[in-house]
């Protein structure tokens, strides 16, 4: 009985473990975006200009990214990408949140119960996965503005940067 608990409770902590905070998901989905609009040439239009159909969104300058991202996914909300690929669009909002929200910075761990048997899940903050620039509450330090593509680059650089130090 104890062996089958144990193993249940190691069955329980992979699969949370394994969760990774959705990262790879975010980055495949960013990468899936970004070489699909390589050839809408809005997407590639320069926000230097003073182009009326060019969608310039913020791009983060500092370590506190998430009003950033927020933002520009709201704006991209209201144009025609976010119904070309709703799925990928409506995933790459939701790893942001979660990352803001900090939902992907803590683990199961299995503690003592009653009797030695180990079948409580409790749940621990795990340093080495704190979303530190999805986390903060700062507003938008934007000080350049780029287009679609250039936002979805900055997006990916950082869920990798995220997935990076979740494997410290």
């Amino acid at each position: 009985m104890l062996l089958s608990v144990v193993l249940a409770s190691a069955l329980l902590l992979c699969s949370v473990a394994s969760q990774g905070c959705l990262t790879l998901t975010g980055i495949k989905d960013a990468e899936y975006l970004i070489n699909n609009l390589q050839k809408h040439p809005p997407s590639k239009c320069s926000c230097s200009s003073n182009v009326t159909d060019c969608l310039c969104l913020p791009i983060p300058s500092d370590n506190c990214t998430t009003a950033c991202f927020q933002e520009g996914l709201t704006q991209m909300a209201n144009t025609t990408l976010k119904t070309r690929f709703p799925l990928i669009f409506n995933r790459v909002k939701k790893t942001v949140e979660a990352l803001k929200n900090n939902k992907c910075g803590a683990l199961g761990r299995v503690a003592p119960g009653a009797a030695g048997f180990h079948a409580v899940l409790v749940t621990l903050p795990l340093l080495t996965l704190s979303p530190q620039s999805f986390s903060c509450e700062q507003p938008c330090n934007q000080t350049i503005a780029g287009n679609t593509l250039t936002f979805l680059r900055s997006l990916l650089e950082s869920f990798q940067k995220e997935r990076m130090r979740g494997r410290v």
